[in-house]
């Protein structure tokens, strides 16, 4: 089995002095959803998502980096797969940072590079329904995209599904704002367009009896973070890649 250090690639790194300005142009035009935080003589001290950096709007702020830390995943570059996987569970995040015997960044350990590479080598076992979120975050097709995004910023939803006369029609993530110049452009103007203009589609659903392993299959294939989980033609969960690896059962 691959150790860290094998799979380990650069990641973005900022100190506790820096600006929030800074990090969120870090996480608008980067794929990461997380950027590493050192101290100013370069020991790792935490991280910030784009949680954090979608609550800094003005673009002159001098608000710092040290207000918004979070106690994240650290990994030594010889520890397993299943060990990261393990620290990137309990601490909720994407990326496990890889540090020295010193607690300087090496570099960083992706969710979703080593979620493939687990859920063909290790036994997933369950159904979705023993895994999901039982109630999804949603919002409504015709919901004023500004409200929907100050939503996301104040309970840290990572992405919602979108629903039109009951149906599940779309997927609206915080990574879609960021990347999005048209989205962000509207909510600069107040965000007053409806989410379905914005929302992606189509969408990719699971049966909440389905297997684990059929879910890993499907977000691995479509390259997917988080699944919706239905019943028939209803909306009953959300399955996201730390809720697949809750039941691997390691075989090391």
């Amino acid at each position: 089995m691959k150790r860290a250090e094998d799979v380990m690639v650069r990641i973005p790194v900022l100190t506790t002095d820096e600006p929030m300005t800074r990090a969120r142009q870090v996480l608008r035009d980067d794929i990461f959803r997380e950027i590493a935080v050192t101290d100013p003589k370069g020991r790792y001290v935490g991280y910030i998502d784009i949680t954090d950096a979608l609550r800094v709007t003005d673009t002159k702020s001098d608000i710092l980096i040290k207000g918004f830390v979070r106690d994240g995943a650290t990994v030594p570059p010889g520890a397993s797969l299943i060990a990261v996987s393990q620290v990137i569970r309990e601490k909720n995040t994407d990326i496990a940072v890889v540090v020295d015997d010193e607690n300087h960044v090496l570099g960083g350990v992706l969710l979703s590079e080593i979620f493939p590479i687990l859920c063909t080598r290790e036994d997933l076992r369950g159904t979705v329904r023993d895994c999901m979120e039982n109630r999804p975050p949603v919002c409504h097709a015709e919901d004023n995209l500004g409200k929907v995004y100050s939503k996301m910023i104040e309970s840290g939803i990572s992405a919602f599904a979108v629903i039109k006369e009951k149906s599940l029609i779309g997927m609206l993530s915080r990574r879609d704002i960021l990347n999005n110049g048209r989205v962000r452009k509207s909510l600069e103007s107040g965000g007053k367009v409806p989410v379905e203009s914005v929302m992606t589609t189509p969408v990719i659903t699971i049966e909440k009896d389905e297997s684990i392993s059929a879910a890993a299959e499907l977000m691995v294939g479509h390259d997917l973070s988080q699944l919706p989980v239905v019943d028939g033609d209803l909306l009953v969960g959300m399955i996201d890649r730390h809720g697949v690896l809750n039941g691997l059962h390691a075989k090391e």
